[in-house]
Parts: C-alpha cells; sequence; structure tokens
C-alpha cells in the first residue's frame, strides 16, 4: 500500500477529530496520526493504493470539511 502523512496542525482540532469528521462528514476513512503514538498528533494517515477517480472523489469530498475545520 502507499501512504500520505499529511500535517493537519492547522485546523487547530485533534487528529483524531479530524479523521472521525472526515468519516462522518464525507465518508472518507483516515487513519489518526496518533495512531502511530504521541509523535503522530498533528497528522492524518491516508492510503492511496486506489483508482485515480476513487481518489479525486475522496478529495472532492474532503475539501468541504476541511473548509469548515478552517472557517
Amino acid at each position: 500500500a502507499f501512504y500520505a502523512f499529511p500535517n493537519i496542525e492547522g485546523t487547530g482540532r485533534p487528529s483524531a477529530e479530524v479523521a472521525d469528521r472526515l468519516l462522518e462528514e464525507a465518508g472518507v476513512a483516515v487513519l489518526s496520526g496518533t495512531a502511530f503514538g504521541r509523535h503522530g498528533e498533528g497528522y492524518l494517515r491516508l492510503s492511496y493504493a486506489n483508482s485515480e477517480p476513487n481518489l479525486r472523489l475522496a478529495l472532492e469530498r474532503m475539501r468541504p470539511v476541511f473548509e469548515r475545520l478552517a472557517g
């Protein structure tokens, strides 16, 4: 599998909260960085071992969630 580990500290929210909101509001499952220890706070783990159309759809679904977090 292939993974990205983006920094989400700019949201000002714990990574577990952001992961939960992405699942609940966008239907996109990601893993909180804290699943890898306390130094993972502020990060999410995303798998991108999928088709390009599915990845684009996931990003489109995630965008409004991040926009709400930023607002």
